[in-house]
This record gives structure tokens, sequence and C-alpha cells, in this order.
């Protein structure tokens, strides 16, 4: 009886197992590295885009608050780590119909302006600010608001009259008959290169030497920040003042996210 013929059976071998074992070792290097480049390019791709987004909204509200800014109230800093624009925001204006303008000295204020609010008394007011130390100092183009006001009765709330709590005299007279309600607070935009910030201040007082950084209340503004530099044109007869700014965003300082803006001041005295 003739012995069944056995089949023979085949199987892998080591070398072509090694070969196989480095082949898909091979294949997935080259798709993880694929993916993380496409995960990498993606993640730097929206890290990019949210911080051209704050430094957007941060250099647009600034571009705003200067452009309301009362006329030669704008200074700037520049120390090595803290550099500070700050400026008196202006909240009404108006043309005044009667003021005390040196040598006479009166309490009575005549004002011309539409909507007047009750809280307006109280606030910095000022007519015709030539510079610094009319906003900030005390040369006499800037007070206090204290007192009473009245409506004239001219039958449109056009005009009141404000009898102030002291005798005042101003040192000049707008050539326009302006005048400017301030903020109750100055505003400071600061750059802070330590942590590579910019925050907002407010609520603190006027002074006459700008502080770094200012008393009170910060809000951040933008993170990731790498440069900023504030330039202070005056006014000049054929134009207005104008204010460049230079800033300069990322997390490294090659970035090349850069807003340079030229902001002019359209507020006059």
């Amino acid at each position: 009886m003739p012995y069944p013929q056995l089949h023979q059976q085949r199987g892998f071998t080591l070398i072509e197992l090694t070969l196989v074992i480095v082949l898909l070792s091979v294949l997935a290097l080259g798709v993880s590295s694929y993916i993380g480049l496409g995960a990498t390019m993606y993640s730097d791709a929206t890290e990019r885009e949210q911080v051209l987004n704050q430094s957007r909204f941060v250099a647009e509200r600034l571009q705003r608050e200067l452009r309301n800014a009362a006329p030669n109230s704008i200074r700037s800093s520049d120390a090595a780590l803290l550099r500070c624009i700050e400026f008196a925001p202006i909240v009404a204006s108006g043309v005044y119909l009667k003021a005390p303008v040196a040598p006479a000295a009166d309490s009575e204020l005549q004002l011309a302006m539409l909507n007047w609010q009750g809280s307006y008394l109280n606030l910095p007011f000022t007519i015709y600010p030539r510079e610094l130390a009319d906003i900030y100092g005390a040369t006499g183009s800037t007070i206090l608001l204290s007192g009473s006001e009245t409506d004239d009765g001219d039958g449109n709330n056009a005009t009141r009259t404000v009898q102030l709590s002291s005798s005042h005299s101003f040192p000049l007279d707008s050539p326009e008959r302006r005048f400017y309600l301030l903020a109750a607070s100055p505003v400071s935009y600061c750059f802070n290169g330590v942590d590579g910030s910019i925050r907002r201040y407010s609520n603190y007082s006027y002074n006459a030497a700008q502080q770094l950084p200012p008393a009170g209340a910060a809000v951040l503004m933008a993170s990731d920040v790498q440069q900023v530099r504030f330039a202070i044109n005056d006014a000049v007869l054929t134009r207005n003042s104008v204010v460049n700014m230079l800033l300069q965003f990322g997390q490294s300082p090659a970035s090349d996210m850069f807003f340079n803006y030229e902001v002019h001041i359209p507020n006059v005295p």
C-alpha cells in the first residue's frame, strides 16, 4: 500500500520578516512625518491667525481713541522696557458764547452745545489748550467744571449758563471760541517689554509728569508683542497733529507681523 503523499508547507523566512518590518517602519515613519507636518502647519497657522486678530483689535482700538483725543493732550514715553502713549479723551465739545479771559476774571460761562447732560459738571473743561501743560498742568487753560448750570430757555436746549464755584480767568481766547469737556481720567496704552503685553490704563488722575505705568486700572489688550514705537508730530500750518505707531507682533523677534499706522488727529484748539 503506497504511503500518502505529504504536502510541503512553506512559511516566511527570518529575512523576509525583517524586510517587511523594515518596510512597514519606513512607511509608518513617512506617514507620521506627513501627518505631523500637516498638524504643525495647521497649529502654526491657527496661532498666527489668533495673534493677528488680537493685534488688529488693539491697533484699531488705539487708532479710534487717539482720533478722539483732546488737542495737544497726546504724549509718549520711551523707557527701555516700558513704552506708553497717553491722551485725554473728549466727552463733549461746543462753542462758548461767554467766558472770562485774562485779564478779566468771572465765574460765569455761557455755552452753546446740544444734548447737554448733568453729568458734564465736575469734568475737566478746557479752552485753547496749546501744549501739554495746558491739559496736565496748572496753566489755567483747564479747570473742573464745578458749580451749577441752568438752561437759558431758548426753546431748543442749545445754550447753558454755568456758574462756577469760584472766579476764574482763562489765559487765552480760542480763535474759534471752542471748548472741550474731557474724560475724568486720561487713558494710557503701555507696552511691557518684559512679558510682551499691551495694557490699557484708565481711572487715574491727571499728572503734570507722565507716570510709568499709571496708577489706574489696567486691562490686557494684547500679548505676544515684540516691539512698539510711538512718534508724535505736532501740528503745523499745513496739517494737524500726527501720531506714528509701529507695532510688531509674534512669538519671536524675527516675526514679520507688523502694523505701521499714521493717525491724523482731527481735533484742534
